[in-house]
């Protein structure tokens, strides 16, 4: 099942157990978000005393500074969010296949398993990440930069911080450019969200104008902040140590950050140390000594409970000493926490929550100015959830709502069970329960939970017919780079909030306070991920996909084979007709098939062997397949985002194809010996070219005979994963040296951690010449359409079999290609074969090093920089003709 994918395979490592010294494992270590009720009781009391806010932008997933974010959310107590411009959807993959939107979709989870370590919220924009950039401008007009700025703009008017930091120093030139330019935009938006004629139509629907206090930007990847005068630079170090999490702030960031794993980011915890950042005051409103100002980044800004009372004209008396009562029942609660322990904080908190209740009650008399009202009544409404949480901390409340089955279908009954349990003892009930997103009545009775026996009531609920099936909200248009968000969903969120939801009504400490949980479905990853846990999806009762989104004809006549997957998600079996929809004059064998199911979530699979008609013309054409039972038919199947450190998503797509007729020559007799890589699709376009195409075991690359295989070559970045080529590299050299081609695919610094080429070479440019972002810098252009030179015309790859010309060069999808091979500071024995320049001025000149040849003893070993791995799945024309030549380098 080609597009229904998830992480199976966990490398196995062997558990040491020290004799004196307990051995520290992350086999499934606990987020914040999960801690014990006196931990989280603790951090949650913080956050009852304070209403400062702080916001981060930033452009991609991984650019935020999570230690930040940690030290402000815990030891502060503040509400930290993070805004980010884009999903990271033009990045690479380094832990699986997803691209492009599903890759979209596996950043999203990755930035929430990230916040589950330390604490921030997330929204986005609209942006898409349309590939990595080395131009402002161009940034600003693919992303329709009015646009993005109107995003900001609304998350600064509905969250209103008081401290906005951007990521990028917005004065540096290096880098991608897309961290300038959401830096750029967000400090435009710090002023703009102020002003009411900004984007009036926001305000016309409820949001207010908001001035944030300060503007910073953070040092990003080490932008060179030399010139700046000391006063105007605020430094933040995470390294102060939490005693109620047991680590510093420095070590919780890393941990989050760890999480970007499709990224790469290291696994390894930081170790205790100092790590300070230094953060450029670029705006502020604040009239102190900008050496004032930058003490701390909320120097000069009370975030008090007290600074409730100062919002209007003068503020309120009478508002000041209520407020002044909130803040003392809170702070006794933290006493009676500290002295007491989890009791204490029960004892005195029930007093917080009538308060907060009572003053929001009692603020239209307390206060003549409306405006005024509305700020703090948005601050106390958060105050009043936050008091909610601590009490059912204190209680011990523990609250399932589980599904017995996590993929549904419209019209499937489904049994619910709901379990409430008060690990701290009596005092808690359960007073109602409401039931959302079904159809059907059922209810569960009230009743106490005491005596440490839990509160349980099942019930089986319908799921309605008409369900929208579960995908992303956010969908790419052809035309531009931002997304189109879908008007039903909330705005920004990461994902659309589920429907099927259960509103439970507890009493505890006398106080009642509705809690909206959502159905889970609990299952076991594996043996090594532990517990999972997902909210339901909807799913078609038939989910149907085809195994290639671009099946390629090279040369026209000849039959390819397009593998059709359909699952079963009804709750009986039953039989399906299966075919496919071709233009007309195209056939397929079978015409059609009947498969049986004998389950739920059966899958079967159906080969069809595609034809086209005589003197087809090249050109693209659809291909959709269709499932049919019992008179109703599907066309939609899903991909299936999931790994051990995320939850489950998908992201449902038509099962419609291309058919792609290209104007070339096939491959001829060529077998592959292919070393998989990460995020690799490129193999089955080397069959669709005619090549016979055999993976490499280790067991193979260690002792087989290699000298059968026409060409071997290593996948996407298969020098980072696959520590058997890293160990038989030298094979590769000598099957090269007696005959043999070699096709290296682009790979990042891992393949400089030793001599993998045949003479001394690296990827990028060394140390000397790296700058301030690693011990190498990579070339790469950037722009799909940069002129391309052949520098040897007569090379066997730009003429066998095929004619490789300009044609060959257009239509490509985000860039020519990137980590290209240093052949500069290379042994001369390499051979440039292209040149190209990027227009953008950060990236001036010719760059070399995409398309690299040695000639090994009789054979050759050629590096490829260029994204043949993207425009392969896109269906690029010029990409398959280059691809062909390169296979048939190896024919004897």
């Amino acid at each position: 099942m080609p597009r229904i994918r998830s992480f199976a395979a966990v490398a196995f490592a062997a558990i040491v157990l020290a004799l004196t010294v307990p051995a520290h494992t992350q086999y499934r270590f606990r987020p914040i978000a999960e801690l014990p009720d006196h931990s989280a009781l603790g951090l949650k009391l913080r956050e009852l005393g304070t209403v400062g806010s702080l916001m981060m932008t930033t452009a991609h997933p991984d650019d935020e500074n999570n230690a930040l974010l940690a030290r402000y959310r815990y030891e502060r107590g503040m509400r930290t969010t993070l805004v980010t411009a884009t999903r990271g959807n033009g990045g690479q993959n380094e832990i699986g296949p997803e691209i492009f939107e599903s890759l979209a979709v596996l950043r999203t989870e990755e930035l929430l398993a990230a916040h589950r370590v330390d604490g921030a919220e997330q929204y986005f924009a609209r942006a898409v990440d349309f590939g990595f950039s080395f131009s402002r401008d161009e940034t600003f007009q693919r992303w329709h930069r009015e646009k993005i700025l109107e995003d900001y703009v609304y998350w600064i008017r509905t969250i209103r911080p008081d401290v906005i930091v951007g990521f990028v120093w917005d004065h540096t030139q290096g880098g991608g450019q897309h961290h300038q330019a959401s830096s750029n935009i967000s400090a435009e938006a710090f002023r703009a969200a102020a002003d009411p004629a900004k984007f009036p139509e926001q305000i016309a629907r409820g949001l207010r104008p908001w001035q944030a206090k300060k503007f910073y930007y953070t040092g990003g990847f080490g932008p060179n902040v030399a010139n700046v005068p000391a006063e105007a630079i605020c430094r933040v170090d995470g390294h102060a140590f939490d005693p109620l999490l047991g680590r510093t702030y420095n070590e919780i960031g890393s941990e989050a950050r760890s999480m970007h794993m499709c990224q790469g980011m290291p696994q390894l915890v930081s170790l205790p140390a100092a790590q300070p950042r230094g953060y450029v005051l670029e705006d502020t409103v604040l009239t102190l000594p900008k050496a004032e100002q930058n003490k701390d980044l909320f120097a000069g800004i009370d975030t008090g409970l007290r600074s409730l009372a100062a919002y209007g004209r003068g503020g309120s008396p009478a508002l000041g000493l209520a407020i002044e009562s909130l803040e003392g029942q809170v702070r006794n609660a933290q006493l009676a926490f500290e002295s007491k322990g989890v009791a204490g904080a029960r004892a005195a908190l029930p007093q917080v929550l009538v308060t907060i209740r009572a003053l929001r009650a009692q603020l239209g008399n307390m206060h003549p100015d409306e405006g005024a009202r509305y700020e703090v009544d948005m601050r106390l409404a958060q105050k009043e959830r936050q008091a909610e949480e601590a009490l059912r901390l204190a209680a011990g409340l523990k609250v399932d709502l589980l599904a017995d089955d996590g993929l549904v279908v419209g019209g499937q009954g489904t049994k619910l069970t709901l379990r409430a349990f008060a690990g701290a003892g009596d005092g808690v009930a359960v007073k109602n329960v409401e039931f959302t997103g079904f159809e059907g009545g059922a209810a569960c009775a009230s009743g106490p939970i005491e005596g440490l026996k839990p509160f349980a009531c099942d019930v089986t609920l319908t799921v309605p017919a008409g369900s929208k099936l579960t995908t992303a909200y956010w969908k790419r248009l052809p035309d531009r780079d931002y997304y189109d968000f879908d008007p039903g969903a909330p705005f920004g969120l990461p994902f659309e909030p589920t429907p099927f939801n259960a509103k439970v009504t507890f009493t505890i400490g006398g106080q009642d306070q509705v809690v909206t949980y959502p159905v889970q479905f609990r299952h076991e990853g594996n043996v090594f991920s532990g517990e999972k846990r997902q909210e339901l999806l909807v799913v078609p009762a038939l989910a149907v996909t085809l195994g290639a989104d671009v099946v390629a004809f090279p040369g026209g006549g000849l039959a390819r084979n397009l593998d059709v997957t359909v699952i079963n998600h009804g709750k009986k079996g039953g039989e399906a007709s299966v075919k496919l929809q071709l233009p007309a004059g195209w056939t397929a064998s079978p015409a059609s098939e009947t498969v049986t199911f004998a389950r739920e979530d059966e899958a079967r699979q159906v080969r069809f062997a595609i034809t086209p008609p005589a003197g087809v013309k090249p050109g693209r054409y659809d291909v959709t397949a269709v499932a049919t039972r019992d008179g109703e038919s599907f066309s939609k199947g899903y991909e299936a985002i999931e790994y051990p450190h995320i939850r489950r998503r998908h992201l449902v797509h038509d099962a419609t194809g291309s058919l792609k007729v290209l104007d070339m020559k096939p491959v001829t007799g060529v077998t592959v010996g292919y070393i998989m890589g990460v995020g690799d699709q490129v193999p089955p376009a080397l069959e669709q070219l005619g090549a016979t195409v055999e993976f490499l075991t280790p067991e193979q690359l260690a002792s087989a005979d290699l000298s059968k295989y026409s060409v071997v070559m290593t996948g996407v970045r298969a020098y980072e994963r696959r520590g058997d080529l890293r160990a038989y590299n030298q094979r590769l050299l000598d099957y090269a040296a007696k005959g043999g081609t070699v096709i290296v695919q682009y790979n990042k610094f891992e393949f400089n951690e030793a001599q993998y080429g045949p003479y001394p070479g690296t990827v990028g440019r060394p140390a000397a010449q790296a700058g301030p972002f690693g011990r190498f810098t990579a070339d790469r252009v950037t722009d799909e359409n940069a002129p391309v030179t052949v520098l040897v015309p007569t090379h066997p790859v730009f003429n066998t079999p095929n004619r490789i010309g300009e044609a060959a060069w257009k239509d490509w999808v985000q860039e020519r290609g990137l980590y290209f091979f240093g052949t500069d500071a290379a042994d001369k024995r390499y051979v440039d074969l292209v040149e190209m320049t990027d227009p953008f001025p950060n990236n001036p000149g010719p760059k070399r090093g995409a398309l690299v040849e040695a000639r090994v003893g009789q054979g050759r070993w050629i590096y490829v920089g260029l994204n043949l791995w993207r425009q392969l799945p896109a269906g690029t024309d010029g990409a398959y003709a280059l691809t062909a030549n390169l296979l048939s380098l190896g024919k004897k």
